[in-house]
């Protein structure tokens, strides 16, 4: 197994064919398309590949990657610590044909000779990545000022009470009241 920092191009189909494990991490600024998704990185973005060969023959590889980050709630626009993580199964295969007939266990990863991991981890890390990213409702707007600390909407349910039920006079008619 190799640790440290993950080579940045890799000839996947050798690695496979040596069942070789790469472990390691990558600088989060030099992957622009997550920077430009999230707020900031905390740490180094860890990364595990095993590659191997499956039982029909197929290059294959095992990837796990997770980074901590912090990214815009969506709901008080204040930043939220998330950890986003992955863990995929690739088949390496040359045509879009091959992605198409590869079992529903193996996601498609198209390569000539040489791929670009950090390409591939990056691609993992915005899959992975939340549509929308919220804060608790208790924590939501803390931060920002916009909500105070424990507003949770008992304050709306003081201010708004319960008011008579419309359909009051239609149970009444039935001969079932609330008594």
């Amino acid at each position: 197994m190799t640790a440290g920092a993950l080579p940045h191009t890799v000839e996947v189909r050798t690695l496979a064919a040596r069942a070789v494990s790469l472990a390691g991490v990558v600088d989060p600024a030099k992957l622009t398309r997550l920077s430009a998704a999230i707020v900031a990185a905390k740490g180094a973005v860890v990364v595990s590949a095993d590659f191997d060969r499956d039982e029909e023959g197929r290059y294959v590889v095992a990837m796990q990657v997770s980074a901590d980050v912090l990214v815009t709630c969506q709901r008080c626009l204040g930043t939220l610590e998330q950890t986003i993580a992955s863990t995929t199964s690739l088949a390496v295969v040359w045509t879009d044909e091959q992605a198409g007939q590869l079992p529903p266990r193996y996601e498609p990863l198209i390569a000539e000779a040489e791929i670009e991991l950090w390409e591939v981890v990056e691609d993992e890390l915005l899959l992975a990545l939340p549509s929308f990213s919220y804060h608790s409702n208790a924590n939501c707007g803390v931060e920002t000022g916009v909500q105070a600390p424990g507003d949770d909407g008992e304050r709306f349910a003081r201010e708004n009470p319960e008011k008579d039920n419309p359909f009051s006079v239609l149970q009444a008619l039935k001969g079932e009241t609330d008594s």
